[in-house]
């Protein structure tokens, strides 16, 4: 484990967290915050909607937290009691240890959440690299996965040579480099503006892990025999949709796909599909 190591310094941590707690301030839905203790540190996460069986978990981004779900809130706690957790070693309020993508520390750090929350079986929602922690959960835990839905998921298929170029160059240009990271992510997609204000405010203040990336096995992926629904947009210039789609379309005994011509790897307004295949 590596400690201490998420904001590139305190005055970074403070601005994130202040606009952090602006957004749960102005998102209209009755929320309560918790806290809950693992042997991998604190934890924190974020609730919605009444006290209910039927529990909906949401994993965030790389380089994010618990607030990129703040406008989907309102739909999904309709219908559910809505868990979002912020992923330890992330720019969030849990601890700052970050844990190893080649061990399973991931997914045991989760399955000590679902327990200390009283948990039992849960739909889990994950992004991006949210989508690769609720694969791992998933595969080690599948008892506790009711269905899945995996919206632009890493470790699928390898990340674009061309992105991790570009990536790589535009980072030597400090804060209008990282600005043109987040331009060529976006695309032409039209998207709110708070949204790429986080965007920006994450890659300022944030250190992104530059661990090698770890993808899936065709016997993990075996293992998720529960429901899944994947999202992704066919102008993704991170990781190919139709890729994943293909993949996952091979392995996946009970899979459903929804490919977005007009968006990239930033999926918005995804809530609806989401709650339709969840209750159907």
């Amino acid at each position: 484990m590596r400690k201490n190591t998420v904001f590139k310094n305190d005055q970074g941590r403070q601005e994130i967290l202040t606009m952090y707690d602006a957004a749960l301030l102005g998102c209209g839905v009755g929320i309560k915050q918790r806290v809950c203790k693992t042997s991998f540190g604190d934890t924190y996460m974020v609730e919605a909607g009444e006290e209910n069986e039927d529990i909906l978990v949401l994993l965030h981004g790389a380089s994010s937290n618990s607030t990129s779900w703040i406008s989907d809130f309102h739909v999904y706690a309709q219908k559910y009691k809505v868990i979002a957790v912020d992923i330890i070693g992330e720019p969030g309020k849990s601890a700052e240890t970050r844990l190893s993508y080649e061990t399973m520390d991931y997914a045991l750090w989760l399955h000590e959440v679902f327990d200390a929350m009283q948990i039992k079986k849960a739909h889990i929602v994950g992004l991006s690299q949210g989508g690769w922690l609720a694969v791992r959960f998933a595969g080690c835990f599948p008892e506790r996965v009711n269905k899945m839905v995996l919206l632009s998921p890493a470790g699928i298929v390898r990340t674009a040579g061309s992105f991790i170029f570009k990536a790589i160059f535009y980072s030597l240009f400090g804060k209008a480099g990282r600005k043109k990271i987040n331009e060529i992510i976006l695309g032409e997609q039209s998207v709110d503006p708070k949204v790429i204000e986080f965007m920006d405010l994450m890659q300022d203040h944030v250190n992104a892990r530059m661990d090698k990336e770890y993808i899936f096995q065709d016997e993990e992926l075996e293992n998720l025999t529960m429901p899944v629904l994947f999202i992704g947009g066919r102008r993704d210039v991170i990781r190919s949709t139709e890729q994943i789609s293909k993949r996952l379309g091979g392995i996946l005994p009970d899979l459903k796909t929804i490919i977005d011509e007009n968006k990239g790897h930033v999926l918005v307004d995804t809530s609806e599909e989401i709650v339709n295949f969840l209750q159907n």
